[in-house]
């Protein structure tokens, strides 16, 4: 570790001599000026200052394996290894009590193997379904191919190597209903109904059967009607009946040529007339028989035929329904048991991980060191301050930290930033660590992250308090073990150093509202001087105006001095930008500032002149862009007269305004803008009373700056 102070040497020393300081003086001024016996007096000299951000810390090793409890919800520590023993990995360092979990286990065992049984009759069930599912969809395939071969039967053979095809049967049918009509015998005296009777066996009035078997026979998918087809049923029907009526007319015909010789012969009274009338009769039967033949094949045709068509077609169209039905209602089915099995797997597996998980904290109950290390017990962090350190009987929760095993070969500090100084810290800045332990030596280290966002929890305390957790790694190696990790420490960051200043301490500085100012002493005795401060460390400030090299001012009020009351800066305005109507403002100088001449941002809405102030509204965008601009630079112009805390109020209400513009929330704006006015230094008008030390009124600037 390298050793190193903080402060410049030549600091350290003046601040020493301040002691000597009132004799000095004393030596110098008249008895009238001599300060009291009690007074402390500090000499201004010009002098080089540091800039540094102190803060409390607590030192960790770089390297550090930190030991959590793994045990689900709220357990109690039965065991507890001693604080500070040496331990190699696999050691036992923590017990916890897991009786509840133990009785838990055995159940959640029992509920293991219900959920397994209730598995495995899940896939059973599912395998008997699956057979009866292809049961019921082999009889609705069968079903299907039955009522296909229905229609083909009907139909006729597609591709068949018969003899006779459904063309050949329509042909015979063509050609029968093209016949003329044989001539029906001479007719008799007193026969008038032989010619009406030959009349209605004419196969010319049949010949729209055709068309109808060609109806018949038509397929949507065959471009030829499906007369290629082999004869079927329908064909066979059809044919059948053409040979009756063919059997029939021949019939006929005979009976015909019988009946006129029959007629020849009675004319030449060779037979009867009883034997003519018989032969008579006998033809006229034998007509009503081709009548009723050809009317049994318009039957066939245009009724029988059709309804078996239709009737075969219907079943054939309601099996294709039935398998489709009988798919469907398998698929939901497998879904239905699919699902069945998935919940029961599921049932199982979050059963069978609960009871594993169970088994993982029973185990996890003791815990072995996994690396060799000093132990060093967490701390219950129940509040700012870290709480009690872990012990036996102690409630302790899922992955709290039980203990720590450091390997403090390299150690490093972790550090609070408060949000007012957080933007000066760096990476690479040097630092400077004192232990507590040890506080005789300073050691050397350097920033190596700052946290880019606040802590989560930095509010706790104060919600206008924000913190930024920073780390500062040590030089070198903590080889003789001085450094232990969770000691407590402090942090001084080198920030930057104001070269050939004047540097005075911070208890010097007073304040009356918005004005520092500090007890000069002069041949008339303590004078209340106003003074402009600028950057300060944790001791010293710098002071830019008001002292000269050789002043010398008072460390405390001087006994019997009352505060003073001085006139208070006024804020700079934000001057629109200049419009063809108004010329532009003349910038208000830094003595008219303090001598109250121009008016600003805390003197109300007026504008240049005096007039009303523009509403953001009201502006044009020019107008706008340059409101925000300056907006946007006030913080910086105000950081001198305000404390830190004042300095960050005013950049979050600024940034809100900004935003507001520039998201074009114009009311918005105007109303922010409106309460800036509460967080303005106002003009004294010498009402109040003035005094308190320090930045605001009863504090330093490094005070303020913190908070306080």
């Amino acid at each position: 570790m390298t050793l190193a102070m903080p402060y410049p040497r030549r600091i350290r020393l003046r601040l020493l001599a301040v002691g000597a300081l009132p004799l000095l003086f004393g030596a110098c001024s008249g008895e009238a000026n001599e300060p009291g016996a009690n007074a402390r007096l500090f000499r201004v000299e010009r002098a080089d200052l540091p800039i540094t951000v102190k803060e409390n810390a607590e030192l960790q090793a770089v390297r550090e394996t930190v030991v959590r409890s793994e045990v689900e919800g709220q357990s109690t520590v039965i065991f507890l290894i001693p604080e500070g023993t040496n331990v190699q990995q696999g050691e036992k360092l923590v017990e916890l009590d897991v009786s509840e979990l133990v009785e838990k286990r055995a159940n959640q065992a029992i509920a293991v193997a219900k959920a397994e049984a209730a598995l495995a009759q899940a896939q059973k069930e599912k395998e008997i379904l699956q057979k009866e599912l292809t049961t019921r969809e082999n009889t609705a395939r069968s079903g299907l191919r039955i009522a296909e071969m229905e229609v083909d039967k009907f139909r006729g053979r597609r591709g068949g190597g018969g003899e006779g095809k459904n063309a050949d049967m329509l042909k015979k049918l063509e050609e029968l209903v093209t016949t003329p009509p044989s001539a029906p015998p001479e007719p008799t005296a007193g026969e008038p109904v032989a010619e009406a009777l030959v009349s209605q066996v004419d196969p010319r009035n049949y010949r729209g059967l055709t068309g109808k078997v060609r109806e018949l026979l038509s397929e949507k998918d065959r471009p030829n009607g499906g007369l290629d087809r082999d004869m079927g049923d329908m064909a066979n029907k059809v044919l059948r009946q053409v040979d009756a009526i063919r059997l029939a007319m021949a019939e006929l015909k005979v009976k015909e040529d019988t009946l006129g010789h029959s007629r020849r012969l009675a004319a030449k009274q060779f037979i009867t007339r009883n034997e003519l009338e018989r032969d008579q009769l006998e033809w006229q039967s034998q007509v009503s028989q081709v009548t009723l033949a050809w009317n049994e094949l318009d039957l066939l045709i245009n009724y029988e035929l059709e309804k078996q068509r239709i009737e075969l077609q219907q079943e054939s169209e309601n099996a294709t329904l039935e398998l489709e039905r009988v798919l469907a209602s398998n698929d939901a089915e497998v879904t239905k048991a699919d699902s069945e099995l998935t919940s029961r797997q599921a049932e199982f597996t979050l059963a069978k991980e609960r009871l594993d998980n169970l088994e993982r904290q029973i185990r996890s109950a003791v815990v072995h060191a996994p690396t060799p290390g000093l132990v060093v017990y967490a701390r219950i962090d129940r509040d700012r301050r870290g709480g009690e350190a872990v012990r036996e009987g102690v409630q302790v929760r899922e992955r709290q930290e039980l203990i720590v095993l450091p390997d403090t070969t390299r150690m490093r500090c972790i550090i609070k930033v408060q949000e007012a100084q957080v933007s000066m810290v760096r990476p690479g800045q040097i630092a400077y660590v004192q232990a507590e332990a040890r506080p005789g030596e300073v050691y050397q280290g350097r920033v190596t992250s700052v946290a880019p966002t606040a802590d989560s929890n930095s509010g706790w305390m104060s919600s206008d308090r924000k913190v930024y957790t920073t780390v500062v790694d040590l030089d070198g190696e903590n080889s003789d073990a001085k450094l232990r990790s969770r000691m407590a420490a402090s942090v001084t960051i080198n920030i930057e150093k104001i070269a050939d200043t004047l540097p005075v301490p911070l208890q010097g500085i007073y304040r009356d509202r918005n004005v520092n100012y500090v007890w000069k002493q002069t041949d008339q005795g303590p004078v209340a001087t106003r003074v402009e401060v600028g950057r300060h460390n944790s001791e010293m400030v710098e002071v830019l105006r008001g002292l000269a090299v050789g002043d010398v001012i008072h460390l405390a009020v001087p006994v019997g001095a009352q505060p003073p009351q001085f006139e208070q800066p006024a804020l700079p305005e934000i001057v629109p930008a200049p419009t063809a109507a108004a010329p532009p403002a003349e910038p208000a100088t830094p003595g008219a500032q303090n001598g109250g001449g121009n008016r600003g941002p805390g003197t109300a809405n007026r504008g240049p002149g005096g007039g009303p102030r523009k509403k953001f509204t009201e502006m044009t965008p020019e107008e706008l862009q340059q409101s925000r601009d300056q907006l946007a630079g006030m913080p910086d112009m105000m950081r001198a007269r305000l404390d830190a805390e004042q300095v960050d109020k005013l950049e979050r209400a600024v940034a809100d305004i900004v935003k507001a513009i520039d998201e074009k929330r114009l009311e918005d704006a105007q109303t922010l803008r409106d309460g800036l006015r509460s967080l303005m230094p106002r003009r004294n008008n010498g009402g109040g009373s003035g005094g308190g030390q320090g930045p605001g009124g009863g504090g330093t600037p490094e005070r303020n700056a913190n908070g306080g």
